[in-house]
Order: C-alpha cells, then structure tokens, then sequence
C-alpha cells in the first residue's frame, strides 16, 4: 500500500505506507513474539499499570493502550492535519444544506419532525468545535473518512494523556527510534480541550466562562465526564456533571438544580434517546434558542454526525454548492455513501445504478450502517456476511434510516492484545481529532474485528511522528 500526500491542487506525491520506522517496529515486535514475549509483556505490564494509576479507564475497564505505537513520518502526518481541518470546513457547508435545501433533509427522514431545534444554528464558525474524524487508507493510498463524529466523541482528554504516559515508558520496540507525540496538542496538554471550550465561549460572547455543565441523560455515556469537569474547574469554572433533568430553562436562562445560571453546556448523551421524553424539552428549546452556548449545537449532534451526512458530501446531486478545492477534497477523501432506498442514483465510478439493485449484486466491495447507530452496532460488511444474511438487511435497511458505502478495507499491523495477552496481526485505522477548526491530535484503533471499536475488544495505539 502506498499513501498519497496532497502537495497543492495538481501536485500529487507517493510515499512509502505510513513510516519506515514504522516498518521497523513492525518487524521489531514479530521477533519478540517469536524470541523474547517476556520482555515485551512486561513492558506492556508496566504501560497498562502507568495508564490505570494515572485514572484512564474505559465505563469502568482497563483503557486498552498498546505498547506499539503507530508510527508515521512528518508529510503524513501534516497531511492528515490539513485534511481533517478542510472536512470540518466541509461540514458547515452541509449544515446550511441541510438548513435550506428539501432534498438533503430528506437523507435524514428521522429528524424530520424536530427540525426546529436543528435548524436554527449559532454565528461561530466551525460549528463543530469538538469532533473526531475516523478514517482508514483506501486501496487508491488516500485517507478515507468513515465517521465524523461531531457529537461528543470518546477520547478527547484521555487519548492525550495516554499518549503521554506511553512516551515516558521504556519501550523496546522504539528503542534507537526518534518518535515524538508532543507535536499534537493533546499530547503536549491534555487541557486542551478544556481550553477549546473555554475558548469557544469568548468567541461567542465575548465573555469568560464562569459555569459549565457537562450534561447526561439517564447514567449513559459517562466516560471522561470527570477529567471534563475537573479540568473545567482548574481553569476557575464551576462546573458539575448535571442530567438534562436537572436544568430548568428560565427568563434569566438555562439554570441548574441550585438556580445558578448555566453559560455553557458540553453534551455527552445519545442524542437518538432525548427528544423522545418530555422532561428533555426545556434542555433542548435553551440550546437551539442559544440561551446557553451548546458545545456542539443539535445540528452537529443530529445531521452532521449521521452517517448520511457522508452522502451528502459524496452524491453528485450537491456538487454545484462545493467549490473546486472542496471537490476535489471530497473525490479524494469521502468514500462513496448513499441513503438505502429504491430508487436511481450514481455508483463511483458515476454511472447511473438502481440502488437497491446495485447493493445486492456488489456485495463483496460494500458495507450496510444504520445512519445513526454508534459503537460500530448492526454494520455489516458484505464480503464477510453470507448472502441469505445480506439479502434479508437490504430489505431491512430500505425500511429504516440505513446507509451503504464503498468497503474501504482496513491495513494490518502486528500488535499485542492486552486483553486476550495475545500478539497478532490486527485491522487498524487513523483517527483525526480537531478542536476549534484545528488538528488536536491522532489515535490509532486495531481489532481483531472488521469494525473497529474499544467498546467491541479493540485497542488504542498511540501515533508518534517518526522525525528522521
């Protein structure tokens, strides 16, 4: 496999996969595992004991951090920045779509009945303040984002920090190697991300941020919620973990259990659950009504975190509102994605296909996701999936909000498994998290499964840039 580095417009380079220091601790680890498994369980012993006592956990568990780093070189690694900054540009392009055009509202069927609190968007530019981009590199060498996840994505303290701690660990397999993970931000201070939304706040009022609420629903994704509000309070905020529940929206404002007014608001919740219960209602009219900054507002929540949102960016029905540069952008980096319905549409290469026809008969290069599931739940890729299987979700899918894209197929590292104490050949990704329009840093998931995810046994690789 090769990378592609985007140079300018019309200016293409090929580089090696990723890093030779890469290559070299690929091969380091597979003598290891044949020679000396001790010595690098050891080190690994001594990574994931690092990682527990500085308070990383994933809902509870050990947070699974491998000893091997995924290493790239300095091109790719700005590469990444540059293209990740430009699809969050992409994504306020699709928000004002979504706000004024009828045909891309109907890509998202289950928000159509609470438009009202979608609609009505903030002034600052990016919208998404906080997201993280997941994406793998296609067979064409160019990085492919799968996911946008601007809701409230996992990560955001604690991948920074664990990419910290790794630098400090002896570690054999970067032995002699110039590896450095200072350069992102995240790594560098972890109190970056409460910066952001503190920094977020003054732009939008040009006041300091005085209170802040991370808010739940109900107990369920409360993972970083406590590095979120420590790091809040360190900064001379007051802030506390509040269920939706527990605001009330006043003349005065979105007010909390005590009637402090409440500035701002970081939202780790499934939104899918909210809008379906009363007592959410006062929550959601102060957020879209913007009498409390919403890091990140619905429309980030609901449409530009849906995975139709990538149709959206990738059907030729919407290229006239891109311009050159975010055309190009889009042709090399979001994979082809359609809503599943009957009907006529393009395939990648643009030829007109009969949808629902067309994903029954290319099985082998597509994958079936619910557009706003989460976690990696119901995806189905076709080549793995038996054909009575596949044959019975495309009738499912065409029935619910599903969406088909191109099987972007994942490159393989050998790694070690904490879990299982294991060292094999594993799938993995790259992940780009920006905060306030710029890259914050990158992770590296692999798993044993095709859909990567630490919720389903997979693991975290810290990125290091390999100086040379």
């Amino acid at each position: 496999m090769t990378t592609q580095i985007g140079l300018g417009p019309a200016e293409i380079a090929t580089v090696p996969a990723i890093s030779e220091a890469d290559a070299q601790i690929e091969r380091r680890l597979c003598e290891f595992a044949t020679s000396d498994s001790a010595l690098i369980w050891e080190a690994q012993d001594e990574l994931s004991s690092a990682i527990a006592v500085a308070g990383m956990h994933f809902e509870g568990r050990a947070y699974p951090v491998c000893l091997r780093p995924l290493a790239i070189d300095c091109d790719l690694a700005n590469h990444l920045s540059a293209t990740a900054e430009e699809v969050v540009k992409l994504l306020d392009v699709a928000a004002d779509l979504y706000c004024f055009n009828k045909e891309v509202q109907n890509l998202f069927p289950a928000y159509r009945h609470i438009g009202h609190w979608i609609t009505r968007l903030p002034k600052h530019r990016p919208l998404v303040r906080i997201c993280r981009l997941d994406g793998l590199f296609g067979s064409d060498g160019y990085y492919k984002i799968l996911e946008t996840n601007t809701e409230g994505p996992g990560g955001v303290i604690q991948n920074g920090l664990a990419a910290k701690v790794w630098s400090c660990i002896s570690n054999p397999l970067a032995h002699g190697l110039a590896l450095d993970v200072s350069s992102q931000p995240f790594a560098k201070d972890p109190n970056c991300f409460v910066r952001e939304l503190v920094s977020a706040y003054h732009a939008e009022t040009g006041s300091e941020l005085r209170t802040a609420a991370v808010v739940n629903f109900r107990g369920r994704y409360t993972n970083e919620v406590e590095w979120i509000v420590s790091g809040l309070r360190d900064a001379s905020v007051e802030a506390a973990l509040l269920d939706i529940t527990e605001m009330k929206r006043t003349p005065r404002g979105l007010v909390g259990p005590s009637g402090e007014i409440i500035d701002l608001v970081y939202n780790k919740l499934d939104v899918r659950d909210i809008f379906k219960y009363r007592e959410s209602g006062d929550y959601l009219d102060a957020c879209a009504a913007q009498e409390v900054v919403s890091i990140n507002p619905w429309i980030s929540q609901w449409i530009l975190s849906d995975k139709a949102i990538l149709a959206v960016l990738s059907d030729d029905r919407f290229v006239s509102n891109f311009n050159a540069e975010q055309v190009e952008l889009i042709a090399r980096h979001i994979p082809w994605t359609r809503l599943v319905r009957a009907g006529v549409t393009t395939n990648p290469e643009r030829r007109r296909i009969e949808l629902i026809g067309y994903i029954r008969e290319n099985k082998v290069n597509l994958v079936l996701k619910p557009s706003n599931a989460t976690r990696g739940e119901h995806v189905l890729v076709g080549h793995l999936t038996p054909s009575e299987v596949w044959e019975e979700h495309i009738d499912r899918a065409a029935r619910n909000p599903y969406v088909v894209q191109e099987y972007v197929r994942p490159g393989e590292v050998t790694a070690l498994h904490p879990p299982s104490r294991s060292i094999k050949k594993m799938a993995y990704g790259i992940d780009c998290y920006v905060f306030g329009g710029r890259l914050a840093g990158f992770q590296s998931r692999a798993s044993f499964d095709a859909v990567m995810n630490v919720g389903r046994s997979g693991i975290l690789m810290p990125v290091a840039v390999a100086n040379a």
